[in-house]
């Protein structure tokens, strides 16, 4: 090695003389230090090992589609259970959250409703069409939960063994055990994370851009910089703190205003596991009763969120009802009777039967949709296809536009539950490997699509249109939606890489780290 590379080596990283200091000899900020010793840290490394360091940070940061064309590297196979459709139905509503939240940068159809002024006349804002891009969709991953806790509990508890009943206290206990870990450990890591982007300086170079040319119509609370990087610090736990507060409610974080239905969802999950403890011992009726008591006091109260996860709720104690009819109906037929082949004549009957069923299913579809594209700006406004509507919400709601996306989802997971899984073109479409990987990173995609959005994403569109030399206002109906889509399918790339490297890196040690802290903690039976 020669002797200026081991001169060079021997220095330290950090000069005491003016690396730190201006020529007037003050001294830098925090924010400044950090930069200047990060590229100084680059500057003594050798080359191979460098090269070693970013091979493994870009092998990191690739997305698992990539790996898998580039390298050959598939991702492990998904386990199939028979509730899986709603795994992906969950990855579908994420794309539509991410969706929403861009759409209503560029546009009040994302909340106005359709016939509301001459303004508002286009086809893509009819009802059930706009579902897909506006209107809230948190009633979907509250409606999939709670009908996920119940379903696998009342399960347990109608079985007459004992042994079987006996562990769904256990169950119980390991449940809400992870389930604040797995909300709140990811929650907290990436609102970390948000707190570090915004203190170096990576959200303000479009903050000045918005503020000064009023881009947006709809302008969300952008994180505030601090001067210091404790008070930095200060404001991340201190919002961190408010959104682990379950006896809050409406809580929006700064560093990301999404973040506020992880509260909702844990105060759901807690009060949906108290009910089904103290309806534990009770008959299926009875329980079914007690949580339609609970709904009605939520309207009251007016939590239309924790009443989404209660109903998700309900539909599960239908559904398994309904499954343990039909198998004690299995159980009471004849063995002794052989099944009987079809005959042509059975065959026209059966298929005659089915056709109004189908239909009707379709109608039920249908009226989920157009139930749960109900204009979040259209109560008391003339909201064609929902003025008459509007007479049957329950006075007295703080929330009056929740109540009728409330009962399409329930209808929604109804219709999917009863769905046979062998014929409904929408099982399969959920169980597609599509709608698998998005469910598989729907949770990364909700975390991250707020920085993502907010660092760039929405600034995508005012780029092209200032490469264009124009204004918004300026082009015509075409050329702007060309433009915004070329936005929105840009951010929505960027979120799913990121979703995807922080599911297969964060949040699955996350995982890790739940399991080992449970096996720890928990007694060994």
């Amino acid at each position: 090695m020669a002797h200026d590379d081991q001169r060079m080596l021997k220095e330290p990283l950090i000069s005491e003389k003016e690396d730190f200091f201006d020529k007037d000899e003050s001294i830098l900020s925090l924010r400044e230090a950090n930069k200047l010793f990060f590229f100084r840290k680059l500057a003594t490394m050798r080359p191979a090992h460098l090269v070693r360091i970013l091979k493994r940070i870009g092998y990191c940061l690739t997305p698992q589609l990539v790996r898998a064309y580039a390298w050959d590297e598939k991702a492990p196979k998904s386990k199939v259970f028979p509730t899986s459709y709603l795994n992906g139905l969950r990855g579908m509503a994420s794309v539509k959250v991410f969706t929403f939240h861009y759409m209503h940068f560029y546009s009040d159809s994302t909340t106005m409703p359709w016939g509301h002024d001459s303004r508002h006349s286009y086809l893509l804002e009819m009802p059930i069409i706009r579902y897909f891009y506006a209107g809230t969709t948190a009633h979907v991953f509250y409606g999939c939960a709670g009908y996920l806790t119940t379903l696998r509990l009342v399960q347990q508890l109608g079985k007459t063994d004992p042994a079987i009943r006996s562990r769904v206290l256990v169950n119980v206990s390991g449940a809400l055990f992870r389930r604040a870990l797995r909300l709140y450990l990811p929650t907290m890591i990436v609102m970390l994370v948000t707190t570090h982007y915004i203190y170096f300086g990576l959200y303000e170079s479009n903050r000045g851009y918005i503020s000064a040319n009023h881009a947006l119509p709809f302008n969300e609370p952008r994180p505030k910089q601090f001067a210091t990087y404790s008070e930095q610090l200060a404001n991340w736990w201190e919002e961190f703190a408010k959104l682990t507060d379950l006896f809050q409610w409406g809580t929006r974080p700064l560093h990301d205003c999404h973040l506020w239905s992880i509260l909702a969802e844990m105060q759901g999950s807690l009060l949906l596991y108290l009910i089904l403890i103290a309806t534990a011992q009770c008959k299926h009726l009875v329980r079914l009763v007690a949580m339609c008591s609970m709904l009605f006091m939520l309207f009251l109260w007016n939590r239309w969120d924790i009443s989404v996860y209660i109903l998700g709720g309900i539909v599960g104690q239908v559904d398994a009802m309904i499954i343990e009819k039909h198998q004690e109906s299995k159980l009471t037929l004849s063995p002794s009777l052989p099944p009987s082949s079809p005959g042509k004549s059975a065959t026209v009957w059966s298929r005659a039967r089915r056709t109004p069923h189908s239909f009707a299913r379709i109608l039920g579809y249908l009226a989920s949709f157009y139930f749960m594209s109900y204009p979040a700006w259209g109560y008391n406004k003339k909201a064609k296809g929902y003025q008459t509507l509007d007479l049957f919400i329950p006075r007295g709601m703080a929330n009056p536009e929740m109540f009728y996306p409330l009962v399409g989802t329930g209808l929604l997971l109804f219709m999917l539950a009863r769905a046979d899984p062998a014929t409904s073109v929408w099982r399969r479409l959920l169980n597609s490997d599509l709608c698998a990987y998005l469910g598989k990173v729907s949770f990364a995609l909700y975390l991250l699509h707020g920085p993502v959005l907010h660092a760039i994403g929405y600034m995508i569109p005012h780029y092209i249109w200032s490469s264009m030399g124009v204004q918004p206002k300026e082009l015509g109906n075409f050329s702007w939606t060309v433009v915004v889509v070329i936005g929105w399918s840009i951010s929505l790339a960027l979120c799913l890489c990121a979703a995807d490297v922080w599911q297969r890196e964060v949040e699955s040690r996350c995982v890790k780290v739940v399991k080992k802290l449970e096996d720890y903690s928990f007694v060994k039976g």
